[in-house]
C-alpha cells in the first residue's frame, strides 16, 4: 500500500519519522518500494460513471438519496472505483462508510452492516446523535451492541421477540440508525462485494433502498456478476432494487486502448512500447487487475528494450487472472508461500496472532520477514491499527487455497476450530458461524459431534438476530452433519427439522417449510414420537394460515395429532384444538371449526393461563366467509381482547384487531370500529410488526374512503402499499387496486382506467377472479357488450364460479349491480337470495380493504328488477337509515339517489325528488361528479315528468316518450332497458303508463298511435 509507512509500521503499528528509516519502536525495515505498483495505485477512465457517482453525491447532499451498484468481473475495477467516489465523498463533506463482505460461509450475519455501523459510532461523535437515535433505533442494538453505549439514558432496549415481524422491528430499527446518522452529515455508505453478503444482509438492504430516497445517504455497492445464478440471493435484491425508483446500476467494462495506455504509464517505471500495450490490450481485454499482473510478469523477464522480445513475452502471460496470480505467487520463496496458505484457510482477512499459532515452530522474527515478503510482493496489505492483514485480492487468497492439498486443509480447518474455540472460551456467539464452517470442514479428522452443536448453536445465534436466510443455512448445515456422521441420532434429525421448517416460515419459504414439516411428521410416525408429530401438525398449519392456503392437509394431520392427545399437557392440547378451528375455516369445514374453538375454549379455561384462552378464542376470527359466525365472532374478540389487556401482553393480539374492526364495520358498529383501529394502530406502531401496521393503515384507508375523505383515503393507500410490499408484494398490489377503484368510483373518474381497462378485456380468463370487478367497471362506463360478456361469465351455474372466500360477498354485490344495469330480471331473485343473510350489514371486503356500504341496497336494487315493489321500499329504505347512521356518506349519496329512481318508476315525483335532492347535495359536496351527473339527469326527467308539450300528448313524460318511440323501432322490453340503461320491470311499468294515457290496448295500437301524432317520426334523429 502506497500509504503503509505513513500510516505506520507493518509490524507494530507506531507512526515512522522516515519512510525509508527501521521502526524505531521495533527495528523492522521499511518495505522496499515494487517495481509495479500494486492494481490499487492508479486510477484512469471511467468519467461516466464518476460523472453519474458525483451527480448522485449532489443529490445526496441535498436530500435525494440513491442506491448505485457497481457490477462486472473480477478484477474490473469495482472496489477501485468506489475508492475514487469515497474521496469525491469526504471531498465534499460527507462521511464516508465501508461494510466489505467476506467470501468464506464463515462470516457472521450482518456482517457489512454491524462493520460499517461500528465505523459510524467511531466517527460521528456529535453531542446529538443520542437524542437523534432514541427508542426507534433501540432495536439495533441486536446486531450492534456498540449502540447501547449511545442511545439516550434510560432508553429501554425492546425484546425483538421472533417471527416476520419482530424482524421488521429490527430492519427499521437499523433504517432509522442510517437515518438519523445522515441527518447530522451526509453519508456515503459503501457495501463492498455484495456477492457474497450472507442473505439475511441483502434483505436488509432492500428494506433501508426502499427510504433512501428521502435521505441524505448514498448507498454504493458493488458485485461480482459472474456465476450470479437466478438462485442467489442477490438476483432476488437485485431484481427488488430494480423496483425502486432511486436504484441504478452501472456495469463496469474493460478499459479502452487509450486508457489501457495510461494505466500501464502510470504503473509502470518504463512504459512499454505502443505494440506490446496494444498486446496486452488484446490479451487482458482492459481488466485492471489483469493488466497490472500482466505488467508485473512483463517487468520479471529480461526484456532489455526490444520491443519484440516485450511483445513475444507478453503472449506468453498465462490465459486468465489466476494463472498469473498463481506465476507470481511462484517467485515467492517456499516459507512465504506455505505460510500464505494457512492464512488462505482462516480468510482473506487474518490476525497475526492466530497465523503465528497455527504456523507452529519458529521465531517471530521469522515468521514476519515472510510477511515482510509478501507485503513487499503487494501480496497481503496491512489493515491499520493491525495486527491485521488481509489478501490484497480476493483472487489471490483463492488460488492459494484452491492449491492446498485436501488432507491439508481439513487439518488447517481443525486447528482453526481448536483455536477459535479457545480464545473465544468466555462467549463463542461472536464467532459462531466462523466456527461453523472450520468445524464442518474439519471432517471426517475432526469432532462431528462437536461439529453438529456448534452448526445449531450458530443457527439458533442468527435466530435471535433474526438472520432467517443464515440460520436456513446453518440448520442445513447441521441437518447434512447428522445425517452424514451421526445417522442414528432420528430424534435429533426430527427437532432439526421442525427448527428449519419454523425459520423457513419466518423467512418467508413457505412451502419449501410446508414440505419440511411433513418430513417431520413422517419422521415422527415412523418414532412413534407423538410430541413430534404434534410439533409438525402445529407448524405446518401455522406455515399457512397466514398466506390462506387450503386447510385441508393441516387439519388432517392435526386431528390426527389429537388423537394420541390423552399424553398431551392441556396448554398444547389446546394450541393444537385452535389450530384445527384455523385449519377447518380455510377448508370450509365451519361446524367442524367451532366444535374445535368450543373445546380449545373449554380446556383454556379449565387451565386459567391467559394465553392459551387467547389462543383460543381467537381461533375463530379469520371465519369471516360465515355470515351465521359473526355474533359470536364479536363475542370472542371483545373477550381475548380483555385478556391480552389484563395479561398485560397486547402483543399477543397480532391480527386480532384488526379482524374485529372488520366485523364491526360489517355489523354497522362504526362507534366501536373507529377507536379500534386507533387502538390497532397505535399497538402496531409500539411492536413494529408489519402486518399489524398493514392492517391498521388499511383500517384507516376503509374509514376514510367510507366517510368521504377522498384525499386522506388515497395517502392512506399508498402508505399501506409501502408497508404491504415489505412483507406480502402479491397481495399488496391487489389491495391497492381495489382501494383505488373505490376512489375513483366515488370521483366519478373511471375513465381514467378505461385505456387498462381495454387490454384487459378479452385477456381476463372467465374463471378470473378480476370477472365480476371487470364486469362493474364496464357497466359503470357504459361498455355493454364487454360488461353482459363478462357477467355472462360469472352467472353460469347459479354463480357457483365465484370461490367461496374472503371476496366472495364483494364479488356477489359488484355481480348484483351489473345485473340490475343490464336487467337481467331472472337471475335478479337468484342473486337476492344469496344475499339474505347479510341483510342489514355493511360489505367489508378481505381484511379490511374497503368497505361497499349497505347489503340492503343491493337486495332494494334487485327487488326493484324483479317487481318485488314491498321488498325494494322497505330495502332501499333500511339501506339508507344505516349508512346515514355509521356515517357512510358516499354510499348514503348512492342509496338516496337508487330510492329516488325506484320511487320515480313508480311514479311518486314528489318522494323520489326528496331523495335526489339530497343525494345530489351529499354528491357534490364530496365531489362524487359522476353521480352527481346521474342524479341530475335523472332530476331532469322528474321535472319533466308531468309536463304537456306538443310534442308530448295525453302528458306523456320524457321518459315514456322515449320508451315509446323505442317500442315504434320494435325494440322489445330488454333491448329498451338496455338502451335506456333501466331495467326490464321499470320499462314494463312506462309500457303500462303508456297504454292506460294513450288510451291503447297493445302494443301494436300504441305504435300507430304514435305514428298518427307523429310522435315516432319525431324520434327517428335520435334513435
Amino acid at each position: 500500500m502506497a500509504t503503509l509507512d505513513r500510516m505506520g509500521c507493518h509490524r507494530c503499528g507506531r507512526v515512522r519519522l522516515h519512510a525509508d528509516a527501521p521502526c524505531p519502536a521495533c527495528g523492522a525495515a521499511p518495505i522496499a518500494k515494487a517495481a509495479v505498483a500494486g492494481a490499487s495505485e492508479p486510477f484512469v477512465g471511467r468519467r461516466g460513471e464518476l460523472q453519474l457517482a458525483h451527480d448522485a453525491l449532489g443529490g445526496a447532499l441535498a436530500g435525494r438519496g440513491r442506491v448505485v451498484m457497481l457490477s462486472g468481473e473480477a478484477g474490473i475495477g469495482k472496489t477501485r472505483l468506489a475508492q475514487e467516489v469515497a474521496t469525491l465523498a469526504l471531498r465534499r463533506g460527507m462521511l464516508t462508510l465501508w461494510g466489505r463482505c467476506l467470501e468464506e460461509p464463515g462470516a457472521p450475519p450482518f456482517l457489512p452492516w454491524t462493520r460499517a455501523m461500528q465505523a459510524c459510532l467511531r466517527a460521528c461523535r456529535d453531542e446529538r446523535l443520542p437524542a437523534l437515535l432514541g427508542r426507534e433505533a433501540a432495536a439495533a442494538v441486536e446486531i450492534a451492541p456498540e449502540l447501547a453505549e449511545r442511545l439516550p439514558p434510560g432508553t429501554a432496549v425492546p425484546a425483538i421477540g421472533e417471527g416476520d415481524q419482530a424482524r421488521f422491528r429490527l430492519f427499521a430499527a437499523v433504517a432509522h440508525f442510517w437515518r438519523q446518522a445522515a441527518a447530522l452529515r451526509p453519508l456515503l455508505l459503501v457495501l463492498d462485494n455484495l456477492h457474497w453478503a450472507d442473505a439475511s444482509s441483502l434483505r436488509l438492504l432492500a428494506f433501508i433502498a426502499q427510504d433512501v430516497g428521502e435521505s441524505r445517504i448514498l448507498l454504493l455497492g458493488s458485485y461480482r456478476e459472474a456465476g450470479l445464478s437466478r438462485q442467489h440471493p442477490l438476483a432476488a435484491t437485485l431484481a427488488e432494487l430494480l423496483n425502486t425508483r432511486q436504484f441504478c446500476r452501472l456495469p463496469l467494462q474493460g478499459l479502452s486502448l487509450d486508457e489501457t495506455e495510461r494505466m500501464v504509464a502510470a504503473a509502470s517505471a518504463v512504459t512499454p512500447p505502443p505494440a506490446v500495450i496494444a498486446t496486452m490490450h488484446r490479451r487482458t481485454e482492459g481488466n485492471p487487475l489483469y493488466l497490472v499482473e500482466t505488467l508485473r510478469f512483463l517487468h520479471q523477464g529480461p526484456c532489455g528494450d526490444d520491443p519484440h522480445a516485450a511483445a513475444a513475452r507478453v503472449e506468453t502471460v498465462p490465459s486468465g487472472i489466476r494463472a498469473v496470480i498463481g506465476q507470481r505467487l511462484n517467485q515467492l520463496s517456499a516459507p512465504c508461500c506455505e505460510l500464505l496458505a494457512i492464512a488462505a484457510c482462516i480468510g482473506r482477512d487474518f490476525d497475526l496472532p492466530l497465523l503465528a499459532e497455527l504456523a507452529g515452530a519458529g521465531s517471530e522474527a521469522a515468521l514476519l520477514g515472510r510477511l515482510d515478503e509478501a507485503l513487499a510482493q503487494r501480496v497481503i496489505e496491512l489493515v491499520p491499527p493491525g495486527p491485521q492483514y488481509q489478501f490484497s485480492h480476493v483472487l489471490i487468497r483463492e488460488v492459494l487455497y484452491d492449491e492446498l492439498p485436501a488432507s491439508r486443509r481439513v487439518a488447517l480447518h481443525g486447528r482453526i476450530a481448536e483455536s477459535l474455540e479457545a480464545r473465544h472460551a468466555g462467549g463463542l456467539d461472536a464467532v459462531l458461524a466462523q466456527l461453523a464452517y472450520h468445524a464442518a470442514a474439519a471432517l471426517p479428522a475432526g469432532n462431528a459431534a462437536r461439529a453438529l452443536d456448534i452448526a445449531q448453536q450458530a443457527a439458533a445465534r442468527a435466530v435471535a438476530l433474526m438472520a432467517y436466510e443464515e440460520a436456513l443455512r446453518c440448520y442445513r448445515l447441521a441437518l447434512q452433519l447428522q445425517e452424514r456422521w451421526l445417522p442414528a441420532e432420528r430424534a435429533r434429525h426430527g427437532a432439526l427439522l421442525l427448527a428449519l421448517g419454523a425459520v423457513q416460515t419466518h423467512a418467508g419459504e413457505n412451502d419449501a417449510g410446508a414440505v419440511t414439516f411433513l418430513e417431520a411428521a413422517t419422521l415422527a410416525r415412523t418414532l412413534g414420537d407423538a410430541d413430534l408429530f404434534a410439533q409438525a401438525a402445529l407448524g405446518f398449519e401455522n406455515n399457512g394460515w397466514r398466506i390462506s392456503r387450503p386447510g385441508e392437509q393441516a387439519a388432517a394431520l392435526l386431528e390426527e395429532a389429537l388423537a394420541g392427545e390423552d399424553g398431551f399437557d392441556a396448554a398444547l392440547r389446546v394450541d393444537l384444538l385452535a389450530a384445527l378451528c384455523r385449519a377447518c375455516i380455510f377448508c370450509g369445514r365451519q361446524p367442524q371449526a367451532n366444535a374445535a374453538q368450543r373445546r380449545a375454549v373449554a380446556l383454556a379455561r379449565e387451565l386459567a393461563m391467559p394465553q392459551p384462552l387467547f389462543k383460543a378464542l381467537a381461533a375463530i376470527l379469520p371465519a369471516r366467509a360465515d355470515p351465521a359466525q359473526l355474533d359470536e365472532r364479536l363475542r370472542c374478540a371483545r373477550e381475548a381482547l380483555e385478556v391480552a389487556e389484563r395479561a398485560g401482553h397486547m402483543e399477543w393480539v397480532d391480527a386480532l384487531t384488526g379482524w374485529h374492526f372488520g366485523d364491526l364495520v360489517e355489523k354497522g358498529e362504526l362507534d366501536a370500529a373507529r377507536p379500534l383501529a386507533q387502538v390497532h394502530a397505535r399497538v402496531a406502531d409500539a411492536i413494529r410488526q408489519p402486518f399489524m401496521q398493514a392492517m391498521g393503515l388499511a383500517s384507516l384507508t376503509l374509514l376514510a374512503a367510507y366517510e368521504g375523505r377522498f384525499a386522506d383515503a388515497e395517502r392512506l393507500a399508498g402508505e399501506t402499499f409501502t408497508i404491504g410490499l415489505r412483507f406480502l408484494p402479491g397481495n399488496a398490489q391487489g389491495a391497492y387496486s381495489l382501494q383505488i377503484f373505490v376512489l375513483r368510483r366515488h370521483q366519478g373518474r373511471l375513465g381514467e382506467v378505461l385505456p387498462v381497462l381495454r387490454g384487459l378485456v378479452g385477456s381476463v380468463p372467465r374463471d378470473s377472479l378480476w370477472q365480476p370487478g371487470l364486469a362493474l367497471i364496464c357497466a359503470e362506463l357504459d361498455l355493454h357488450e364487454p360488461a353482459r360478456e363478462a357477467y355472462e361469465a360469472l352467472a353460469g351455474d347459479g354463480f357457483a364460479g365465484i370461490a367461496r372466500d374472503g371476496m366472495w360477498l364483494t364479488n356477489i354485490v359488484f355481480t348484483a349491480e351489473v345485473c340490475a344495469r343490464l336487467g337481467d330480471r331472472p337471475r335478479a331473485a337468484l342473486l337476492y337470495r344469496l344475499l339474505a343473510p347479510y341483510a342489514g350489514r355493511n360489505v367489508v371486503t378481505g381484511t379490511n380493504i374497503a368497505c361497499f356500504g349497505a347489503v340492503d341496497r343491493y337486495r332494494g336494487m334487485l327487488a326493484a328488477l324483479a317487481g318485488d315493489d314491498a321488498n325494494a321500499a322497505a330495502h332501499l329504505e333500511a339501506a339508507v337509515a344505516l349508512d346515514e347512521r355509521c356515517g357512510g356518506r358516499p354510499w348514503l349519496a348512492h342509496s338516496r339517489f337508487e330510492w329516488a329512481r325506484w320511487l320515480a318508476a313508480c311514479g311518486e315525483a314528489a318522494a323520489a325528488s326528496t331523495q335526489l335532492d339530497a343525494a345530489l347535495a351529499l354528491g357534490r359536496e364530496l365531489g362524487m361528479a359522476g353521480l352527481a351527473r346521474r342524479c341530475e339527469a335523472l332530476q331532469r326527467e322528474l321535472e319533466g315528468a308531468g309536463a304537456a308539450t306538443p310534442s308530448a300528448p295525453e302528458g306523456l313524460s320524457r321518459r315514456e316518450l322515449a320508451v315509446l318511440r323505442l317500442l315504434c323501432a320494435g325494440c322489445s322490453n330488454q333491448a329498451i332497458a338496455e338502451r335506456l340503461f333501466i331495467s326490464p320491470h321499470t320499462v314494463a311499468h312506462h309500457v303500462r303508463h303508456i297504454l292506460s294515457k294513450t288510451d291503447c290496448r297493445s302494443r301494436t295500437e300504441a305504435a300507430a298511435w304514435a305514428h298518427r301524432h307523429r310522435v315516432a317520426a319525431e324520434g327517428r334523429e335520435q334513435l
